[in-house]
C-alpha cells in the first residue's frame, strides 16, 4: 500500500475513532444529566426545558368563568399575590388570581380526565382518560408522552422522584411506576422494561398514592382500610443497577420493601395527602374520620369523627400543623394539630389532639388546599371556587391525661 494512501486511511480511522468518542461522551453526559436523546422536538424534551412551577403566572392567560364540571383537583401556587390552579373533568387547567378572583386558562387538555395529577416543583401534568395515561406540559413546551400498555383503569395518580416518575395505582390493587423521563434513554430492551415497575401489595382497589420529598418512598391506601408505606426499587444503595426481575413479564416487578400501617379496623380509606415538607400523612376514611400519621415511624398522630359519611378530600398545611376536611355532607372542617406535652400519643388523647379551628356549610364541596396556613380555597362539583379565611390559632389544650399524683407515705403505713 503506498504511504500516502495508508497515510489517509490513518487520517480517516483516527478521525472515525474521535467522533465516535465524542458522541459517546455526549451520551454519558445525557445520562449523567438524566435527559431524553430528542428524536423529534415536538415528542421528546429535555429536563431542562420543563419549567417550575413557579413560572405560572395566571394573570398572563385569558381570562374565564370557570369550570363547567368537576373539579378534580386544587393546587396553590407558590406566587406572591397568592394564586391557585385547578383541573376539572372538562378538561380545563385554570389559575385562579385570589386578590381579584378572576380565573385564567392556563391550557385545555382536549380530553375527559377521570384521575389527575399535577407536579410538585414542575409545570407539568398527568391524567388518565380511555387512552391511557399521558403526562404533558402546562406552560412552555410542547411534551406529550402516553401510556398505554397498562391494561387496568387507573384510580389514583402521583408525580415521584422530583417529577420524574408518575405513580399510578390500579384497580386490580397494584401500583405502577413510570419513570417517564428516563424511558427514551434506556439502552437495551432489558432496561427498557425496568421503566415501569410494578408493587404488589394491596388486595383491592388503590384508592389513593402520593409521593415522598426525598423520592425513595412513596405512600397509598386502598378502600380496605389499608395504608403502606414503599421505597421504591431503586432506593438501595446500587441505585437497582444489579436488580433482576425474578418475574419476567409485561412489567419489572421485584420483593417489595413496604410498610403496612396498624391502622383500626374501618370502612376503607376514601382521601389521601401528604404534607409539604413529608413529614405528615393525612387521612379520610368512608365512615367519616380523618387521621394524622407521622411519617418518622409511621405512627399515628391523631383520630378523630369529624364528616357524617364519607371524606372526599384532605389536606394538610405546609408544615402539617392543620389539617382541613372535606365529606359527602357538604361540610368543611379545620382542624389544627396540638403537640402532645409529653411527647407520647396515649389511646385517649388522639381526639383531644385534633381541635377544631373552623367549619363550613359549603354545597357540593368536593376538594381543598392550602393556600398559607390561614387561607384555605375550596372547590365544588359545579366548577366554582370558595377561599376561606380561617381564625387565629385557638388556645393550646392538655393532649395528655394529667399524671397521677404520687401516694402519699407515712409512717403509720408499715
Amino acid at each position: 500500500m503506498p504511504p500516502s494512501v495508508f497515510m489517509a486511511q490513518h487520517k480517516f480511522n483516527l478521525t472515525l475513532c474521535c467522533l465516535i468518542v465524542a458522541l459517546a461522551g455526549c451520551h454519558i453526559a445525557d445520562q449523567a444529566a438524566d435527559v431524553l436523546a430528542p428524536s423529534t422536538p415536538a415528542n421528546h424534551l429535555t429536563a431542562q426545558q420543563i419549567q417550575p412551577i413557579t413560572a405560572i403566572a395566571p394573570c398572563t392567560f385569558p381570562t374565564t368563568k370557570g369550570h363547567t364540571g368537576a373539579v378534580m383537583i386544587l393546587r396553590p401556587l407558590p406566587s406572591d399575590p397568592p394564586a391557585v390552579i385547578s383541573v376539572g373533568q372538562d378538561g380545563g387547567v385554570i389559575g385562579w388570581d385570589l386578590t381579584t378572583g378572576q380565573g385564567h386558562e392556563v391550557t385545555q387538555l382536549n380530553a375527559t380526565p377521570k384521575v389527575v395529577a399535577l407536579g410538585d416543583t414542575r409545570s407539568l401534568i398527568a391524567w388518565a382518560d380511555d387512552r391511557g395515561v399521558t403526562v404533558s406540559c402546562l406552560v412552555g413546551c410542547t411534551y406529550r408522552k402516553t401510556f398505554s400498555r397498562l391494561k387496568v383503569r387507573p384510580t389514583a395518580l402521583a408525580f415521584h422522584d422530583l417529577d420524574t416518575s408518575l405513580l399510578i395505582g390500579g384497580t386490580d390493587g397494584r401500583v405502577y411506576r413510570w419513570r417517564f423521563l428516563a424511558e427514551q434513554a434506556a439502552p437495551s430492551t432489558e432496561e427498557l422494561e425496568k421503566m415501569v415497575e410494578r408493587y404488589i401489595g394491596h388486595q383491592t382497589v388503590v384508592s389513593g398514592i402520593v409521593g415522598h420529598s426525598v423520592g425513595r418512598a412513596f405512600f397509598s391506601s386502598d378502600w380496605d382500610g389499608r395504608l403502606i408505606g414503599w421505597l421504591s426499587y431503586s432506593a438501595d444503595d446500587h441505585q437497582g443497577a444489579y436488580d433482576k426481575n425474578p418475574f419476567k413479564g409485561r412489567f419489572y416487578t421485584d420483593i417489595p420493601a413496604a410498610v403496612v400501617a396498624a391502622r383500626p379496623v374501618d370502612r376503607g380509606i376514601s382521601a389521601l395527602t401528604i404534607s409539604q415538607d413529608g413529614e405528615q400523612i393525612g387521612v379520610g376514611t368512608e365512615d367519616g374520620h380523618i387521621e394524622v400519621w407521622r411519617v418518622k415511624g409511621f405512627m399515628l398522630s391523631a383520630r378523630k369523627q369529624v364528616h357524617r359519611g364519607r371524606v372526599t378530600a384532605v389536606a394538610l398545611s405546609s408544615n402539617g400543623d392543620r389539617i382541613a376536611s372535606v365529606g359527602k355532607d357538604s361540610q368543611v372542617h379545620v382542624h389544627t394539630l396540638e403537640v402532645d406535652p409529653t411527647f407520647t400519643i396515649a389511646p385517649n388523647a388522639l381526639p383531644h389532639i385534633l381541635q377544631e379551628l373552623s367549619d363550613h356549610h359549603i354545597p357540593l364541596a368536593n376538594t381543598a388546599t392550602f393556600v398559607t396556613s390561614r387561607r384555605l380555597a375550596v372547590s365544588t362539583k359545579d366548577g366554582t371556587l370558595v377561599e376561606v379565611k380561617l381564625e387565629a390559632p385557638v388556645t393550646p389544650i392538655q393532649a395528655s391525661p394529667p399524671a397521677t399524683p404520687a401516694l402519699k407515705v407515712s409512717d403509720t403505713d408499715y
